[in-house]
């Protein structure tokens, strides 16, 4: 009963750094405390076996701490550096005819948003995703932010009609929005992991 006493004493001691191991190595605290309370030593000698192996997960619990840290540091970086291609993207404005030609590719017949009847809608919304489903991978980060502009004034306009849209065709918008949002979070991802492997080229 000693024996476990102590070995419950010893784990708790490492609770603190137990949280930031995966669950392997809690694994091998406990087949290590186990094979102690096995062996035919001395109650120093488990002592001074137990230490020894309580450092070793402490190292290493250390060397999970420290590369997390590090991938926390480059994370951010990457996240600023979007944030300022962004912000250089706002300031240096649209391309001229560009909003218009990216408006007749994505809407097509129903680029005069002003026009489109509650009826219409749900199709000017299927028009949309289909161009965008058709162009997703060869778009740079320019070209989201003119999709997003306009699919920011379908949805205006959805807001205007949405008292008079059917039920039917309510479903499908909403459908078509969330499958929008799930594209350009994608996007968002491989423009971040562009900017990470730049940075680890670096």
């Amino acid at each position: 009963m000693a024996l476990f006493a102590y070995v419950g004493y010893m784990t708790n001691s490492t609770m603190k750094r137990a949280s930031l191991l995966p669950l392997g190595f809690l694994t091998l605290l406990a087949g290590v405390m186990l094979s102690i309370a096995s062996c035919n030593t001395t109650p120093n000698e488990r002592k001074e076996i137990a230490n020894r192996e309580i450092d070793k997960l402490d190292e290493r619990a250390d060397q999970l701490a420290n590369k997390t840290k590090e991938e926390a540091k480059e994370a951010r970086a990457a996240l600023a550096r979007r944030k300022d291609e962004e912000r250089i993207r706002r300031a240096r404005g649209p391309v001229k005819g560009k909003q218009q030609q990216m408006e007749q590719e994505l809407l097509g017949d129903y680029r005069y948003l002003s026009q489109v009847s509650a009826d219409s809608l749900k199709d000017a919304y299927t028009h949309f995703l289909q161009q965008v489903r058709a162009r997703k991978d060869v778009w740079t980060m320019e070209d989201w932010d003119y999709a997003n502009g306009i699919y920011q004034r379908l949805n205006e306009r959805e807001k205007i009609l949405h008292g008079d849209i059917i039920l039917r065709h309510a479903t499908k918008i909403r459908a078509l929005q969330a499958e929008y949002l799930a594209l350009e979070n994608r996007a968002d991802l491989k423009d971040y992991q562009r900017i990470k492997k730049e940075q680890e080229g670096q």
